[in-house]
């Protein structure tokens, strides 16, 4: 099973960040302002966005839709993303959220309270909870063209704006902020017309995107990763065009300068990697599997494992953070910490019992490939996923045997090429890699970590995708 999940969570966040479609030339309250954008993959669409806007009494209301056809592993997934927000000017005072992919149905809400918002999550398990403090203002997305012109754009001008995103939120991420510089004036001419437009160049955790934006703060098309084109179109084209399906998978993975026979068995690998400015900014140095020599990379997986190190649960204040439970990690919950327990049957020797809980997820997940957020509720009660949802369940039970586990994120080797993947390191002594969706402890050599914590970091694999390279340049 190749990895792909981590990829096409990020591309649904790619397309709600980086497309803004508002204008700010509305002039007549309680009048809707709508506005469709389609997506392209080359010469296909693959999905279309749309915008709505009206403003009654100072309180204004957006509507948003993004649709998208993905294809994961052969399958093809409509995705759909829906939300609403009541604002007052840019102040968030409350929205809905909903998400659907195949049988995934995700939803979320929120409401302000004082300098913060209280989000409440409600997927297949039940509701989770969590607090978004508001130390400043958060700007969606689709505002920000708005937020722009609303300034005497000069070439060279440079913007730094604080967003808020449902997606991103719910994956446990807080305010992240982006750039956005002026690069100067371009006419734009699409299938609607010429339009003469700024060119703006933005960047949100190191993944950038090119806009070309009108006076009046409409966008005419945008440029992101990995490859997409965003263009305005009228309501009447995006009806009647069909979809096609994007291979995200494909779209993302890296390819491998040589072939590697017998892979999941290597203990080493040497590799180059390319593409990427600041390395020292990735998770890429650990000094106990990973080392780094400037571009040069030394991956070591070691069969000799520590024997009984410690006795679980293990207390040690450095690992507090570790064993804790996380928004969706949810260490504490009891029917985690029932199978947790009827998994060890008493075991409390670290290393035994994390062999037990990767064994019994591997055999107990039925792989497939999902779009959604990773829930270790959710995992349990559905038994389905790919990489992160083995990942999120994995560190939810280990943690709640006592284990120190991070979640990973990186690319692995598969048949000719690299693809971005999820799995854990656990403390047992020292730190150990484990895969649970290929039942592995320790992970073999070609997994490549660049970041490691916890799901609310997985936002910065953005900063790699569609850039990174990889050569090989020895394995064993």
């Amino acid at each position: 099973m190749k990895a792909s999940k981590v990829a096409s969570t990020l591309l649904i966040l790619f397309i709600s960040l980086f497309i803004f479609s508002t204008s700010n030339s509305q002039s007549i309250e309680d009048t809707p302002e709508e506005y469709w954008m389609g997506i392209y993959s080359g010469d296909k669409r693959v999905g279309y966005s749309y915008h709505s806007m009206k403003t009654l009494n100072g309180i204004t209301e957006i509507t948003e839709l993004t649709k998208l056809k993905i294809d994961l592993l052969g399958k093809e997934n409509d995705v759909e993303t829906r939300a609403s927000y009541k604002l007052k000017g840019y102040e968030i005072l409350s929205f809905n959220f909903e998400m659907k992919s195949g049988s995934i149905d995700l939803k979320a809400r929120g409401e302000r309270e004082g300098d913060a918002l209280k989000i409440t999550m409600e997927t297949i398990s039940g509701k989770t909870e969590r607090i978004l403090p508001l130390e400043k203002e958060l700007i969606l997305p689709s505002l920000i063209s708005k937020l722009l012109t609303e300034n005497k754009l000069t070439p060279g001008d440079k913007f730094y704006i604080p967003l808020f995103e449902p997606l991103s939120i719910l994956m446990g991420m807080n305010d992240s902020v982006s750039t956005h510089r002026i690069e100067g004036k371009e006419t734009m001419e699409i299938p609607l017309g010429k339009f003469d437009t700024y060119k703006v160049h933005s960047d949100f955790m190191g993944s950038q995107s090119t806009s070309w934006i009108t006076a009046e703060g409409e966008v005419v098309k945008q440029e992101f990763p990995p490859g997409l084109i965003a263009i305005k179109e009228s309501k009447e084209d995006i009806i009647n065009k069909k979809n096609s399906s994007f291979d995200i998978v494909q779209k993302t993975s890296i390819p491998a300068n040589i072939r590697l026979d017998n892979s999941k068995k290597l203990k080493y690998l040497k590799i180059r990697i390319g593409g990427i400015d600041a390395l020292d900014e990735l998770d890429i140095e650990d000094g106990y599997r990973q080392y780094l020599d400037g571009q040069i990379v030394e991956i070591k997986s070691s069969n000799n494992l520590p024997q009984e190190p410690y006795t679980l649960p293990y207390m040690a204040p450095e690992f507090q953070d570790l064993v804790k439970a996380e928004f969706l990690i949810q260490s504490e919950d009891k029917e985690i910490v029932s199978i947790t327990n009827k998994v060890l049957n008493g075991e409390r020797d670290p290393l035994k019992a994390a062999k037990k809980i990767n064994t019994w997820i591997y055999k107990n997940l039925k792989k497939s490939a999902t779009v959604s957020i990773p829930n270790a509720k959710d995992v349990l009660r559905t038994k389905v996923g790919d990489c992160n949802e083995h990942a999120a369940l994995f560190s939810a039970m280990a943690r709640a045997a006592g284990i120190p586990t991070k979640t990973v994120l990186g690319a692995m080797y598969y048949d000719g090429r690299f693809y971005y993947h999820a799995w854990n390191e656990v403390y047992i002594g020292k730190w150990v890699a484990l895969d649970s969706t290929y039942g592995q402890l320790p992970a073999d050599a070609t997994h490549i970590k660049l970041i490691e914590g916890n799901l609310a970091k997985s936002g910065e694999i953005l900063k790699v995708v569609g850039k990174i390279n990889i050569e090989i340049i020895d394995a064993s």
